[in-house]
């Protein structure tokens, strides 16, 4: 199991090195792809991040910025609860304001996937307590989707 996540992991990290962290610049992150978005923003304790209204129709487009903020949120709050640590809110997570914070977000979480008895339920991460393996299989498909979403967003600004 930790062999099969931990190369699920490699090929989306190496989709991430090769292809997209390369191309985010701080234009390119803060790029707005339409009237309707959410972005971070920079504040003087940092980048914050919008939180969309997800009952409003249609939803927001996200910024390379907002996504990166995103994966940042939710990997490093998933390796603080597998830690044993309180979940963050949204509102509690800065963005690191460049791919930094996603670089050093898969270093933690590399550790933990590496260390962690992935039989070990995680509670407060999600709805009902699940093993780290299932976490781990969480956080594989999150980051492999918001990468795609960054890639595209990416495309569709080198592309106008």
């Amino acid at each position: 199991m930790r062999d099969l996540l931990a190369r699920q992991l490699d090929i989306a990290w190496s989709f991430a090195r090769e292809i997209v962290i390369g191309r985010v610049s701080r234009e390119a992150a803060l790029w707005e792809p339409s009237a309707n978005v959410i972005t971070v923003h920079e504040s003087d304790e940092g980048w914050v991040a919008d939180w969309p209204d997800e009952e409003s129709s249609p939803l927001p487009d996200a910024t390379v910025g907002w996504l990166l903020w995103h994966i940042e949120w939710w990997w490093t709050d998933a390796a603080r609860v597998c830690a044993g640590q309180a979940a963050l809110s949204p509102a509690e997570r800065l963005w690191s304001g460049s791919t930094d914070g996603l670089v050093a977000a898969k270093r933690e979480w590399d550790a933990i996937l590496h260390s962690h008895d992935l039989d070990a339920e995680v509670v407060g991460l999600m709805p009902t307590a699940q093993p780290l393996w299932y976490v781990a299989a969480w956080v594989n498909f999150e980051l492999t989707k918001d990468l795609a979403e960054i890639n595209q967003l990416l495309t569709r600004r080198a592309n106008q």
